[in-house]
């Protein structure tokens, strides 16, 4: 592969590094995505992913070789001002990607708190980043990227709640990682919850893929109809008319130092991967979806399960954040792409 020349005996071949890897600002034009911001990322692996500044930080599509691996929602990207709060308003705004943020007060079925309206799964993710900054350099042999911003989630009377982003990934890999740090930078307590909602679509997802990961158990939640959920949870099948979705809770083995989760196209033999440290995302939900369009699998680490800030307060699982307090939170997303690295996958899922 040409990325494995040294920095000295790749630059003679290229006047810009943006030939092979770099990140490009773009700004959105058409529809209800008009003015968006957002970053194309790629890394030189075929790795490709773009980061949308405007929608909380959070990652659309994703790629490797022309091979979709994030499911995108059939609203696509849609600028932050047409968030409709409160009850399912979400769904019409949804768009998705790799990557949606659930929180930061809130997640999962809406209700009223006092005179708060609770959307499904909060506000953060259709909330645009400040300070938004792109660093791109040489460390010794490795070319890095990496994105930062800041997000705030904040109400007079209420909450002041800050996330800081970094999504950095490497010239020649086909995996990122995200770190966020959120503080309370308010004067009172406050209700935290935070959810990633990451989204695997077809090719990854088909009813020739498996999930496999490093859960202790797993058992059925709840569906669509409010039901207890049903079927296999690892196991897809094609595109359904009339599905209902099934949600499964996953329980991990807290003692482990790295959770485990990834969706492989045995047909194909590939496939993508998460993985985090458990302690400070110990809750995992799981989305299997097998509509037509709407077809997808998400994992869904968290501090918490989607069940809505007030059912969470009733069933004492409601995190709070003192002021001054912050949590960190760092995962992985990457690449299946060949039996060896598959093989390799999976021997942490034993």
């Amino acid at each position: 592969m040409f990325l494995d020349k040294s920095k000295e005996d790749l630059l003679p071949y290229v006047g810009h590094i943006s030939q092979i890897a770099g990140a490009t600002p773009f700004e959105s034009k058409g529809g209800r995505s008009e003015g968006v911001n957002g970053i194309e990322v790629k890394t030189g692996s075929g790795f490709r992913f773009t980061i949308i500044p405007d929608r909380g930080m959070d990652i659309a599509n994703a790629e490797f070789c022309g091979k979709p691996i994030a499911w995108m929602c059939k609203n696509g990207i849609v600028a932050p001002q047409y968030f409709e709060n409160g009850g399912y308003g979400f769904h019409r705004t949804f768009m998705g990607g790799l990557v949606t943020t659930c929180g930061l007060t809130q997640v999962g079925a809406p209700g009223v708190d006092g005179d708060e309206v609770l959307g499904v799964h909060g506000r953060i993710s259709h909330l645009p980043a400040e300070s938004v900054n792109i660093h791109e350099t040489w460390q010794d042999e490795e070319y890095v990227i990496k994105i930062e911003g800041t997000l705030r989630e904040t109400s007079i009377y209420a909450e002041n709640l800050v996330l800081h982003r970094t999504i950095t990934t490497k010239m020649g890999e086909s995996r990122l990682f995200i770190h966020d740090i959120i503080r309370n930078e308010g004067y009172n307590e406050s209700p935290f919850m935070v959810l990633y909602h990451v989204n695997f679509g077809f090719p990854v997802v088909s009813e020739n893929s498996k999930l496999y990961c490093s859960s202790k158990m797993v058992r059925p939640w709840i569906n669509q109809n409010g039901e207890k959920a049903s079927g296999i949870h690892d196991k897809f099948e094609s595109p359904t008319p009339n599905y209902r979705y099934n949600l499964f809770l996953h329980e991990l083995d807290m003692a482990q130092e790295r959770a485990w989760f990834g969706i492989i196209n045995e047909a194909i033999n590939f496939g993508a991967y998460l993985t985090f440290n458990p302690s400070q995302l110990p809750l995992v939900t799981e989305w299997k979806m097998m509509g037509q369009q709407d077809y997808v699998v998400a994992i869904e680490p968290g501090n918490c399960i989607p069940e809505g800030r007030l059912e969470a307060g009733k069933n004492n699982r409601l995190h709070r954040l003192k002021p001054g307090e912050r949590y960190e939170i760092e995962y992985e997303i990457g690449v299946l792409a060949g039996i060896e690295a598959i093989d390799s996958f999976k021997s942490n899922c034993i």
